[in-house]
């Protein structure tokens, strides 16, 4: 399975008028992968969509990229964008596949930057432990980009509350399972932002 993030930042002042359209640029995204769940920024930088596909061979994504490329407002919203960047990634080894459900309605997109070869040291440090953390609050995914440049692993952790999140978090610090023992030595770069999931998204 491949997973596409592909985040839509809106110019300022135009999120009234995208609103309404966003619910059928969800259900027409993609021609050749199943979307998974649209979700608006809460925390972090603003007027952003961030849209997750999954695919069922990278092929299928070069697919639907070459529509892109050759479709002139392929998310029905282009003269309210402000840019678009698109990651693919795989899941790591002890991530389950993303089915669609109510989990959130909060979501904690956390993006780590990997030092050069440093993903298999963090995935086998990550591995250790994640039933445990994952006990505590489930883990939607834990992904790889595929892409060329620095690489990239963003774990999205869904929460019912915020306090949730600040209890799941709080325990797994005191029974000294998180961070992953080992599992930051090859960490160059730590983001985290808060996502709600929107009315439309499959995952809520």
């Amino acid at each position: 399975m491949i997973y596409d993030l592909t985040i839509l930042s809106l110019l300022p002042n135009t999120l009234g008028a995208v609103m309404p359209v966003l619910p059928e640029t969800y259900a027409k995204f993609s021609s050749t992968g199943t979307p998974l769940g649209a979700f608006s920024c809460e925390f972090g930088t603003l007027n952003r969509f961030a849209f997750l596909t999954a695919y069922e061979t990278i092929e299928a994504l070069s697919a639907e990229r070459a529509r892109l490329m050759t479709t002139a407002d392929p998310y029905g919203i282009g003269a309210s964008l402000a840019g678009v960047t698109s990651t693919a990634f795989k899941p790591l080894s002890f991530a389950k596949a993303i089915t669609p459900g109510a989990y959130g309605p909060f979501y904690e997109f956390r993006t780590y930057t990997l030092a050069p070869n440093g993903l298999a040291e963090t995935e086998e440090a990550w591995a250790k432990i994640i039933e445990r953390r994952h006990a505590m609050s489930p883990l939607l995914t834990n992904m790889a980009s595929i892409e060329e440049g620095p690489q990239k692993m963003v774990h999205i952790w869904p929460y019912q509350t915020i306090e949730a999140r600040v209890a799941a978090r709080a325990q797994a610090s005191k029974e000294g399972i998180w961070p992953p023992p080992g599992g930051s030595a090859k960490l160059t770069n730590l983001q985290s932002e808060l996502f709600v999931a929107t009315s439309f998204s499959d995952l809520k």
